[in-house]
Parts: C-alpha cells; structure tokens; sequence
C-alpha cells in the first residue's frame, strides 16, 4: 500500500514545502542521481559506484542491488532468474515503484540489449514497469494507458519515499536510453520486442522519435501480440502528450477496417476507447465480437498492458468488461467479467 496526498500548489500550504523537506535538488532526489548516473557511470556498468545504499526498497536498504545486477548479468540462467525475481520484488514491490528501481533502469536497458543476457524481456519489462503508477490492475477507459498521475500528487512509498518521484526518475531513465530501446523494436525476440513497446510508451521526452518509429515497426510486424503492443504504446504517447483527433481517427480506422488483423483492430479499439470518451458506436460493438477469436485473445495474454489486468488469463476481457460497461454483455457473453472486489474472508 501507498499514501496518496493529492495536492496543487498554492491551493493547501500544508504541503507547499515538501520538496524542500525531501530534498528537491539535492543527493537525496533520486531523480539527480538517476542524472548523474547517465553522465558517469552507466556505460561502464560499475554498479558498486552507485549509492544504492542512500535509498530503501521494500525489504530494507538498496546496498545488495548492484549484486543483484551483476547476477542478472550471469551466464547462469537459474541464477539471473532468482537475482531478477528478487530484484523485481524490492523495486516494484505489488505495483510500487521503489527509488532504487530508478537507479537500476540504465543497467537494467543494457542488459536487455545484450543478446548474450538471460531473460532479457523480464529484463526490459521491470524497466518499462517501474516507469508507470501504480495501476492496481486498472483496466478502464480512463486508466488503461495512464502512465502516471497527474502534477500535483504526492504518492509515498512504504518507506515513506516521495514515489512520485521515483517514477518520474524511472521515466526520464528511460527517455535517456531511448536509441537503445528503439533497437530493441527490431530484436528477434518477441517478447523483448513486446516490452520495448511497452518501455517507449512510458517516456517523458523524445516523443515524436518513439512515435515515428513505433509507427515504422507497425508496418512490417507480424507477431500479433507485437502489434497490439504497437498500437497501444502509439495511443498511450499520444494520450499522455500529444492528445489530438489525429490519433483518435486513426484508431478508430484501424478498429473499423476489414483489411486490418483480427488483433490490430482489436488493439486499436482498445486504444481508441482509451483516447476518447464518446459513447460507443454501434459499429464498434459488432466489430469486437468478430475479432475476439481464441487465437487473439491467447495473443493478448502476452501483450504487456493486459499483463496487468489479467486473472487466470481474462484480461482483455476484464478490460473489455470495465470499458463496455453496461454493453459488456452483448459482446462478451459468458465471456463478461465479475469486477467486483471480493472481501478478505471470500
């Protein structure tokens, strides 16, 4: 759990001096360190140069992370594993993100890129991950592709850590990294290429260059899960930066045409359903019962956005449930989701 101070400056001075108080700025802003790192230290990956031990993850001081690192980096794939698993447990601990995840996002892109690295989409996906709110499962309209919250809230980690903070850290890790994610859009691996969308979607800064690219790589992908990812990561930059009709059009004739994949179209309505708040058109509701085969919804397990919906692999269909609303029925059927939160003792 997470505390959540929403709060806009000038309106309530009880919080006008936090930053001051958490050191804005300063040593102890993970976003200066995250800085720091890319000018001095991540091309050399000397972990142990890192001050992870100024921040706290969920299980205590950060010291062992660049161990961590370094086992990830292991040519033994039993032992990345466990050292990623753990890894992924302290900085993103059930959906926080954690200071020393922001720290970890440089290393963490290079060793995805190295094609010699074990589990390098679980690599990439922590990174992608850690640069996004935590969305507690959140498969609405409204929260589907929200990256994160807006100015003006202040979220505490359980360490009491300003996680607004560590998230933007993370995003700005990510944008610094940018060419090498754009490299991984080409990467022979699926699922590496399914968290390289997933990672540039998450961006605060290069933009137009993701987009351009992500558009690029939608004219030659094959994968379905891919092309889903494509989609959704050219929605969520477009919704988080740049909201226009443009982009909203062109879901919407992506979702309508006949000539697109069954996935396209279905990614492109859940893209579009995110972009505006029009009430559903006829058109779109007999669209997704004719592209809602088994072979799409199995693709849809492995795109990243649905990952974190899922529940015994329904997570389209939760999505679709949250977002039809009350004409989530005459689509989905027996398919239809029970969204209700059961109590501790169901």
């Amino acid at each position: 759990m997470h505390d959540e101070v929403p709060y806009a400056s000038g309106q309530d001075d009880r919080y006008a001096d936090l930053d001051h108080e958490f050191g804005a700025g300063t040593d102890r802003d993970v976003r200066v360190l995250v800085r720091r790192i890319h000018r001095a230290l991540t091309h050399r990956a000397e972990y142990a140069e890192v001050p992870w031990g100024s921040f706290h993850h969920a299980w205590g001081r950060a010291d062992g992370v660049a161990e961590l690192l370094a086992q990830i980096r292991s040519t033994d794939s039993h032992a990345a594993d466990q050292a990623l698993s753990y890894l992924y447990d302290a900085v993103r601990h059930q959906g926080d993100t954690h200071a020393p995840a922001a720290l970890a996002v440089p290393f963490l892109l290079r060793i995805a890129a190295e094609p010699s690295s074990h589990h390098r989409a679980d690599v990439l996906q922590l990174a992608a991950e850690s640069g996004r709110r935590n969305h507690h499962g959140d498969g609405s309209r409204a929260g589907l592709l929200q990256t994160a919250h807006p100015p003006g809230h202040w979220l505490f980690d359980v360490t009491g850590y300003p996680m607004h903070w560590s998230v933007q850290a993370c995003r700005e890790a990510l944008t610094a990294d940018v060419p090498i994610i754009l490299e991984l859009l080409d990467d022979p691996d699926t699922a590496v290429r399914c968290s390289a969308c997933y990672a540039l979607a998450a961006v605060n800064g290069e933009v137009e260059r993701a987009s351009v690219a992500l558009h690029g790589r939608l004219g030659v992908e094959k994968a379905p899960e891919v092309r889903v990812s494509l989609v959704l990561a050219i929605a969520q930059l477009a919704r988080e930066h740049h909201p226009s009709r443009n982009t909203t059009v062109w879901a919407r004739e992506l979702w309508a045409s006949s000539d697109q994949t069954a996935e396209t179209r279905l990614g492109a309505a859940l893209a579009w359903l995110c972009l505006t708040e029009e009430p559903l058109p006829d058109q779109l509701l007999s669209v997704l019962p004719q592209v809602l085969t088994p072979t799409v919804v199995d693709a849809m397990s492995r795109v990243p956005w649905m990952q974190y919906v899922d529940i015994g692999n329904t997570g389209v269909y939760r999505c679709l449930t949250e977002m039809l609303g009350a004409q989530a029925q005459q689509v989905l059927g027996e398919n239809t989701q029970d969204l209700r939160d059961p109590g501790p003792w169901e």
